[in-house]
């Protein structure tokens, strides 16, 4: 069974990126998965994090984008009569062994005129994936950071949504929107995957500030009265990250990494898989559980 997760917030800066790259680093190599990532962000940094210049390069032009699978001709690629690309054309294999796979489908800033041309596109995504989707154990969609179009073609796609978020005041009413636009689109969209809510994941977690503290709190009562899990695993902040992406290197094997950070990333995927195993069995009646 093939598990879709869109890693969704409205606010950037908040290692969204960062998780769902080592999420699907973690879940190949660690847990032996069969795994697809999607950048389905315009500003394309998941791409930018798992392949170098020369290969994206390369790639978007003999290959193509998400952007060639979902715009007529984005970027002139393709003759406006010519036909799309099938998803698996698009795809670059970055690691594999006997049982298991990375895969990744990348992004360009092309993506963007989705959202200035919207109509009929709430369905493309998940028409897309319904082929591919078989091959793959995990499928984790990173968002880009705004309530338009493309939420809601992520969401369509998903089963799950996890949330990363920063432990500050600015993220307490915005985790409130989030939520609210997950309920408006599961009212208002057709929901074939009956999307459920994972909870979030505080990132960037320094542990020096009672402030900190203090947040973090506030958004765990708030999300009690959400009824929206909360993580008991965090990521802590740390220049581990920033060498990662540098180096284009998971960062729970990125050089002079601290223990407890590699250790994190494994107890988030494994948290992840009880609250999916969880959330399979019991439907939304497990979301409030904490």
């Amino acid at each position: 069974m093939t598990h879709t997760v869109s890693l969704l917030n409205m606010k950037g800066g908040v290692g969204k990126t960062t998780l769902a790259v080592n999420l699907a680093w973690y879940a190949y190599r660690h847990r032996n998965k069969r795994v697809l990532l999607i950048d389905f962000d315009p500003q394309f940094n998941a791409s930018q994090y798992v392949m170098d210049y020369s290969a994206y390069a390369d790639h978007v032009k003999n290959k193509g984008t998400i952007a060639d699978l979902l715009i007529e001709s984005p970027t002139l690629r393709l003759r406006p009569k010519q036909r799309r690309p099938a998803t698996t054309a698009c795809i670059a294999h970055l690691e594999h062994s006997e049982s298991a796979c990375l895969d990744f489908l990348p992004s360009e800033l092309t993506l963007a005129h989705v959202v200035k041309n919207p109509a009929q596109m709430e369905f493309r995504l998940e028409k897309l994936l319904a082929p591919t989707r078989p091959h793959y154990d995990y499928i984790f969609i990173d968002c880009a950071p705004t309530d338009s179009v493309l939420t809601t073609m992520a969401l369509t796609a998903s089963c799950f949504v996890l949330v990363p978020m920063r432990p500050d005041r600015f993220s307490i009413l915005g985790f409130a929107n989030l939520i609210k636009t997950i309920e408006a689109f599961r009212e208002n969209s057709s929901d074939p995957n009956n999307v459920q809510n994972l909870g979030l994941v505080f990132t960037q977690v320094r542990g020096s500030s009672s402030v900190e503290a203090d947040c973090m709190n506030d958004i765990r009562v708030q999300a009690v009265k959400l009824k929206s899990y909360v993580f008991r695993n965090t990521l802590g902040y740390s220049n581990t990250f920033l060498t990662a992406i540098q180096n284009q290197t998971p960062a729970f094997e990125t050089k002079y990494a601290r223990d407890d950070l590699k250790a994190s990333i494994g107890e988030v995927v494994k948290e992840m898989e009880s609250r999916i195993t969880q959330l399979s069995a019991n439907g939304d009646t497990a979301e409030g559980a904490q």
